[in-house]
């Protein structure tokens, strides 16, 4: 099954963009999804954008632990993270209750990346969207990433079972959330494998 949702401008709480790579394993669901004018291969630097509330203390914990796993995998994957102009914006945002997203049939994100990347200049497919619907049951975690300089979204990872209850919280839940959804997105800043193995 896959899926995707839309982003067109930056929300404050998370639309559906275009996910895509649906799986389900034990009851759990997660998928990514990606925009095919990203330009993944320029992108070098990141910065966060979060949705919870002062007023709701067990939420805002949970968002800084997220906060804290989500910088630790994107800065093992060679980005950097800035404050100032950040080449990519991360939203992350938790769902308690069921969710009915409409999201589109798309293939998986490493292969199109292969086939379609343009020299880091962006890429070139026009594949249509094919629109699908997909159903997440209580707790559902996204992750997007938005292209800070066009202000739209280029892609987002989600996985269900998170937190089906707001007052249980556990960094171990939220750690392995990460990963499921990170897995997804197996991009590294261009040039960093390079650098690294000439460190050595």
């Amino acid at each position: 099954m896959k899926n995707k949702y839309v982003f067109t401008q930056l929300m404050l709480v998370p639309l559906a963009l275009l996910l895509s790579g649906c799986m389900i394993f034990n009851k759990q669901k997660y998928g990514s999804d990606y925009s095919y004018s990203g330009m993944f291969n320029k992108y070098k630097t990141f910065g966060f954008i979060t949705h919870a509330s002062n007023e709701d203390s067990t939420t805002l914990k949970s968002y800084e632990v997220l906060k804290k796993y989500i910088r630790e995998r994107l800065e093992v994957q060679g980005y950097t993270y800035t404050e100032k102009k950040p080449d990519l914006l991360v939203s992350y945002f938790i769902f308690f209750d069921d969710l009915n997203m409409k999201g589109y049939e798309q293939e998986e994100f490493d292969i199109w990346l292969a086939e379609n990347a343009d020299n880091g200049e962006g890429v070139k497919s026009k594949d249509p969207y094919k629109p699908i619907k997909i159903y997440m049951s209580q707790g559902t975690l996204m992750v997007t990433l938005l292209d800070n300089k066009r202000q739209n979204a280029v892609w987002q990872g989600y996985t269900s079972g998170v937190m089906a209850d707001k007052n249980t919280e556990t960094t171990v839940y939220l750690n392995r959330a990460v990963r499921t959804i990170f897995d997804q997105y197996r991009v590294f800043r261009q040039g960093y494998l390079r650098e690294s193995y000439n460190h050595n």
